[in-house]
């Protein structure tokens, strides 16, 4: 199953291209599902039809699904989270300052994308068609399966011994009660769920993000920011989509001065992106909402390209050999110098630009070697390592 994932700054249409999208495939003979996981839903409003968390058929071919994150997330680790309450709530009662402690920021939206897994093995569709939250959600719900697997990685092999020898005079002598047996089974199965979805998410033959931006510069930003993560954790980009230009019949007048800032815009998209597709689409004169809008917006944007395929595939890293010595080169573009930080243990790598933090486990060819310097240029963390 093909899996595009439609991503950006908040406001930049990027539900109404996802949309365009899906219409254009389903209308090209593809089986499609279109699947939100931002909370602020607006797929029923673009399709002028209610959708829900079941699967809604919406025309041949194409289907809808806007995913309810509560209960995705009391699906996945309902049995931990009851664990968890009675630990906050050992000396009283439920309170709702217990409760708020139990919902982590980001949790619930990283369970709602465990629905790709379940609708891959389905194999009821050729497309999946992921909108997803604004950039800095969508980016803290692709870091959390490395975080969270390995946290629970780590906890799970000591955690479930020692409640099988002490459990019971633990529970006896301190109140405290020990996790039974389905709550380590609910968690292990939960780690390799996540594993699941983070080595899917990282096919670059199967799943591809595309980002939708404007010309403005605060959102050109965001993008770069967004693409330069997005390397870090290892997906691959393989479009931009400039929406909502401004038609040369609105630049006149009042707004003319917006045909400057448009212009300077697109030649810096051009420039930093030179290396993707570059997709763009106009601002219309009313709101894309119909499928026949939708199809006439997905034609402006792809023209004669077919959306389906994976347009292009940049590297992430590559690994040289210089002697004794092993050259490892991250692609980390738009990055500042000044942001990346470096930590190496245990044949890991701990990689930070700005709040985006990367644990990266080193290749067989490389454990037991210490990085010994690392340069970044033109787009690039080169590490030495001996």
């Amino acid at each position: 199953m093909r899996i595009i994932i439609y991503t950006g700054k908040g406001g930049v249409g990027k539900t109404c291209v996802a949309q365009a999208t899906a219409c254009r495939l389903a209308k090209a003979g593809k089986r499609v599902l279109i699947m939100s996981t931002d909370q602020a839903h607006s797929l029923s409003d673009g399709f002028e039809q209610t959708i829900g968390g079941t699967e809604t058929r919406l025309a041949q071919g194409l289907y809808a699904l806007e995913i309810d994150a509560v209960k995705e997330g009391e699906a996945a680790w309902g049995k931990v989270q009851k664990y968890m309450q009675k630990l906050l709530t050992v000396e009283g009662g439920v309170t709702v300052e217990a409760e708020e402690l139990l919902i982590f920021p980001g949790l619930e939206e990283l369970f709602a994308l465990l629905k790709i897994l379940e609708i891959r093995d389905s194999g009821r569709y050729d497309v999946l068609i992921v909108d997803c939250a604004p950039t800095g959600e969508t980016l803290a719900l692709l870091k959390f399966p490395e975080m969270f697997g390995q946290f629970v990685m780590n906890m799970l092999p000591i955690k479930r011994k020692m409640v099988k020898v002490a459990g019971p005079a633990v529970t006896k002598l301190t109140k405290i009660p020990m996790p039974e047996d389905t709550v380590f089974d609910e968690l292990e199965k939960l780690t390799e769920r996540l594993e699941a979805l983070k080595a899917l998410l990282s096919d670059a033959e199967q799943v591809s993000l595309r980002i939708v931006t404007t010309t403005e510069r605060i959102v050109i930003r965001e993008t770069k920011r967004n693409f330069t993560w997005l390397h870090l954790y290892g997906y691959n980009v393989d479009a931009i989509i400039v929406n909502r230009l401004y038609p040369e019949s609105a630049l006149r007048g009042y707004f003319s001065r917006w045909g400057q800032i448009q212009e300077q815009g697109l030649e810096e998209i051009g420039e930093s992106f030179a290396h993707v597709p570059i997709f763009t689409l106009t601002l219309k004169e009313s709101e894309l909402k119909s499928p026949a809008k939708l199809l006439a917006a997905a034609q402006e944007i792809y023209g004669d390209v077919d959306p389906l395929p994976v347009l292009a595939v940049g590297k992430i890293f590559e690994l040289t050999h210089q002697g004794t010595e092993d050259i490892l080169t991250l692609y980390l573009p738009f990055a500042d110098k000044a942001d990346i930080e470096l930590a190496q243990k245990d044949g890991e790598l701990f990689i930070s630009v700005q709040n985006a933090r990367r644990r990266l486990l080193l290749p067989e060819a490389l454990r037991g070697k210490e990085v010994q310097s690392a340069r970044y240029e033109s787009g690039r963390l080169s590490l030495t390592l001996r």
